[in-house]
């Protein structure tokens, strides 16, 4: 098997994705320790550990988005092997969508295409509203053959399998 030649990024090109796909992770942990540094400065000191063990929450967010560096990097990357060699189509961008963090990448990939700023705000704006529209929950009773479906928009089918009749909840 063998391996896709992705191209090299400059030293100084990596650092400019990383700082752009890494923005939401840096203005979190800026703002949690903001809060926290606020907080030392400004009331008591037995309210420093519930404030800073609530401000977990936000770290852990940015962490995650953190760790999705390596991710974001090969999709790139891959994009720009496939705009080079002429088999990029904007719709290749629509599976990140769905996730915030992920747009910026979307939102790169296609001004790296050429795509202009109103058609690339158009493009990712549509696909993410048809990510909203895919996301369901779907609950199957194996032992019962009861499917329950919560789609996006609130509703919910059940329905048995084999059956083809479907009932809205």
């Amino acid at each position: 098997m063998s391996r896709l030649a992705l191209p090299r990024l400059s030293a100084a090109r990596r650092a400019r994705l990383w700082l752009s796909y890494q923005r939401y992770a840096l203005v979190t942990l800026a703002g949690a320790a903001a809060t926290v540094a606020a907080a030392v400065v400004a009331l008591p000191w037995w309210l420093w550990l519930p404030l800073a063990a609530v401000s977990a929450v936000p770290v852990r967010f940015a962490a995650h988005v953190l760790a999705s560096w390596p991710r974001k990097l090969r999709a790139t990357r891959i994009a720009e092997h496939r705009i080079r060699a002429g088999r990029f189509a904007p719709v290749q961008v629509q599976s990140f969508c769905g996730d915030p963090c992920f747009r910026v990448v979307a939102a790169e990939i296609l001004a790296r295409a050429g795509i202009g700023d109103d058609e690339r705000r158009g493009l990712i704006a549509a696909y993410r509203r048809d990510a909203e529209k895919r996301d369901v929950l779907l609950l199957v009773d194996h032992t019962t053959g009861l499917v329950v479906t919560v789609g996006a928009d609130g509703q919910f089918r059940r329905e048995t399998l084999g059956s083809g009749a479907e009932e809205r909840i």
